[in-house]
């Protein structure tokens, strides 16, 4: 069974750790106006370690999704972000641990999952519990019969892991990711401001 955990913070400057099960901790390391996320392995065996971080006020967004296996009571940067000048600065992530049995799995369903065929002329709505924005959308496009198919990133962690890697080329320095990830048909829509609009363009 995989353990998986959404963890969504605003950060600021300074050293700052958040546990996952207590097993892996995001620490900041800063040197100037550079800041690099660590990721500590507190346990006895190596762990597969998914972050994927969106930020503002630094020149590096890290909008594309980084994989590391950390070893055993051992720290590794996965990110560095470089602070711009006179803009606040904050910035969100997605943490995701597994133990290497389950990063194996992991690559086994990747292969028998096809996600191009999974989203390809479809509109998929990739969705997080507590997400009113999600619930919303999802409760007025099935009002208003459009077909659609919804994941939950939580329970779906290797479709949305899929789904990212698919969509890297559509994914800048400028993206701000947002719930819910919709795709429709060959874009990807993060988020929505006005739900009117974001049904009358899903329904087309």
């Amino acid at each position: 069974m995989i353990r998986t955990l959404f963890l969504l913070f605003f950060l600021t400057s300074g050293l700052i750790a958040q546990a996952h099960g207590l097993k892996v901790l995001i620490t900041e390391k800063k040197s100037g106006k550079r800041v690099v996320l660590m990721a500590q392995n507190r346990t006895a065996d190596t762990l597969n370690v998914f972050l994927m971080v969106n930020a503002e006020g630094y020149r590096r967004s890290a909008s594309k999704p980084v994989i590391k296996n950390i070893p055993p009571n051992s720290s590794v940067p996965m990110i560095t972000l470089i602070e711009l000048k006179a803009e606040p600065r904050h910035y969100t992530y997605d943490l995701i641990v597994n133990s290497l049995e389950d990063a194996k799995d992991l690559v086994f369903e990747r292969q028998e999952n096809d996600i191009e065929r999974i989203v390809s002329g479809k509109l998929v709505i990739f969705t997080a519990e507590a997400c009113e924005a999600c619930e919303t959308l999802i409760d007025r496009l099935t009002e208003n019969r459009i077909t659609h198919r919804a994941f939950d990133i939580h329970e779906e962690e290797v479709i949305y892991r899929q789904f990212l890697s698919y969509i890297e080329r559509q994914l800048t320095e400028e993206t701000k990711i947002r719930l819910p990830v919709i795709w429709n048909k060959d874009e990807v829509i993060f988020g929505y401001d006005n739900l009117k609009s974001i049904v009358t363009i899903l329904s087309d």
